[in-house]
């Protein structure tokens, strides 16, 4: 899918003139931002954006609204010249708006209207500090007016520029009628609004303003040949990486082929195909851990293989995890009995007071983290489990191939460099270069070669899979009175099935009091959030955009509302 989509860039690029012929970048004409009061403590907005798209198709404007001054509220839309659908989604700490219909694309330029309500603007403070737009905006707007009308205020001020730039652009009132003007604000710059609220009154009525300029649109389209070779470079690819990426298959049927003995004959199939081979198992392979079963399936050490190593420990009740925010990592009643490296590890974690408080950055774990997939993909490679390209190690295609397609790019890029973008062999080489740079990426993981018994294990690992992702209650309740939950909880962590065994679970009638302590390795799979935080070392800034401050508007940047907006 993500190489069919590069096999079209060049296409689309000669389309849209930025390749062969003459462009238009995308970027706002203009926007008119008005805020009036709302109720005791909120604001409503109203956007009016004059949008460009270029030589681009979109669906529609986007917006992106930080939820520091609460979820929008009350959204309508409308537009004279494009469709104006709603979709209001929230993604995490922000509020995503996006207008138009997911089916159909425009271009050229259109406007939009966009009005929604902020709740919680914090009016009642008696100081407004309003982010009108963050620090993330990736086009430039040729002209951004501001309008506060409702307020009457003491030293309004406003902010333009990157973050905690103060002053910039100038406040002026006529009336009860406040007034920015920008032109143009550039990418990357954000504006902010404040002043001390002495009352709030009725607002009056702000025009909308005239339509901009509108223009002609003429466009050349280039050859369908960018097409077709984008086509044959990634369809080729895609063979070729199937090919070179067949595994060992012992026997000639599928019990052959899971339990592969030594001396057997065998033949090659592609990844694709060994599903066919693939059963039901109640049970998982014996002697392998979660962490190798998920990294014999996707043939990667990574975040998913690592965590399934923890989520291991867990479920072997070498370490606990406990509470919710913040989430607590302990020694678990078995840990004594652990292997003396395990011990030591865990012990590294939680040495000084017993306990590691998940959320915030430890640099411990995120050394652990790192061993543990050094350590995986050593074990890859003398697992005996591949013949070539194990996990961890480089994978790649045939050097004269990417040889050949180096020197295209680079006399591509040679050609753009010195203005030659109009070129047809420009075309050309770009119609080569992208799809054969996403296939190097996206399809070297099916370069990876397992061996016969590597592909025995991996069979019977996916035929567990699936028994975790088909489980109902009655399977959790046997697993329960096997003792065996909480080793396949664990399981399912590493094989990508937790969504389906959490439901399971929650089908089971496994008592609440067990059921809580079996499940406890789910817990890696729903807080990998907390994870990384206690991996993440934190940004040596000490502002964040967005955010309320306490300032008055005085920084661009320090007040509540803000985002940022786009296309889609």
């Amino acid at each position: 899918m993500v190489v069919g989509a590069t096999a079209l860039v060049t296409p689309v690029l000669a389309v849209s003139g930025l390749v062969g012929g003459g462009t238009h970048d995308e970027r706002f004409d203009a926007k008119q931002v008005l805020v009036t009061p709302e109720g005791a403590d909120g604001v409503r907005i109203r956007e009016v954006v004059d949008q460009d798209f270029g030589t681009h198709d979109r669906h529609g404007y986007e917006r992106i609204i930080p939820i520091n001054f609460g979820a929008a509220t009350d959204v309508v839309a409308s537009s004279p010249d494009a469709d104006a659908a709603i979709d209001v989604v929230r993604l995490g700490s922000d509020v995503r708006i996006r207008l138009g219909d997911p089916d159909v694309t425009t271009d050229g330029q259109h406007r939009y209207v966009l009005s929604y309500t902020l709740p919680e603007a914090r009016l009642s403070t008696g100081e407004l500090a309003l982010d009108i737009i963050g620090h993330d905006e990736a086009f430039e707007t040729g002209r951004f007016e501001v309008v506060l009308v409702g307020f009457e205020l003491e030293n309004p001020t406003c902010s333009v520029g990157a973050f905690g730039s103060r002053g910039g652009c100038e406040v002026i009132q006529n009336g009860g009628v406040y007034r920015i003007v920008i032109e143009p604000l550039r990418p990357g710059e954000g504006i902010t609004v404040g002043g001390t609220i002495l009352s709030l009154n009725d607002p009056t009525e702000v025009p909308i303003p005239p339509l901009p300029d509108r223009r002609d649109d003429n466009r050349l389209p280039l050859t369908l040949a960018t097409l077709g070779i984008g086509a044959v470079v990634g369809l080729g690819g895609y063979r070729l990486a199937k090919r070179m990426g067949r595994n060992e298959v012992g026997g000639s049927g599928p019990a052959d082929a899971a339990f592969a003995a030594p001396g057997m004959p065998t033949r090659l199939v592609a990844d694709a195909d060994l599903d066919a081979m693939v059963t039901t198992e109640f049970v998982p392979p014996t002697g392998v851990r979660p962490w190798q079963g998920a990294m014999l399936l996707n043939e990667q050490v990574d975040t998913t293989s690592v965590s399934a190593w923890f989520s291991d420990q867990i479920a072997q009740e070498y370490i606990v995890l406990e509470g919710t925010d913040p989430q607590v990592l302990r020694g678990g009643p078995k840990l004594a009995s652990a292997p003396a490296e395990v011990q030591e590890r865990i012990g590294s974690l939680i040495e000084g007071d017993g306990e590691m408080v998940l959320g915030t950055y430890h640099p411990s774990l995120a050394t652990l983290w790192s061993e543990i997939r050094a350590e995986q993909r050593e074990a890859a490679v003398s697992s005996g489990w591949w013949t070539k390209h194990p996990p961890g190690t480089s994978a790649s295609f045939p050097a004269g191939l990417v040889l050949a397609v180096f020197v295209i790019g680079a006399a591509t890029g040679f050609a753009v460099w010195k203005g030659l973008a109009a070129s047809f062999l420009v075309a050309l080489g770009l119609a080569v270069v992208i799809p054969a740079v996403m296939v190097a990426v996206s399809y070297s993981r099916l370069l990876p070669v397992r061996s016969a018994a590597g592909t025995a294990v991996a069979l019977r690992v996916e035929s567990f899979r699936r028994f975790l992702e088909a489980s109902e209650g009655k399977h959790v309740d046997w697993a329960w009175s096997q003792g065996l939950l909480r080793e396949y909880s664990a399981w399912a962590v590493a094989l990508g099935a937790a969504d389906a065994w959490g439901r399971a679970v929650g089908q089971s009638a496994v008592p609440p009091a067990d059921l809580t302590m079996s499940t406890m390795p789910l817990l890696m799979y729903t807080s990998m959030g907390n994870w990384s935080q206690t991996m993440s070392q934190p940004s040596q800034s000490s502002g964040s955009g967005g955010g309320f401050s306490g300032f008055s508007g005085g920084f661009s940047g320090g007040g509540g509302g803000g985002g940022s907006s786009g296309s889609w």
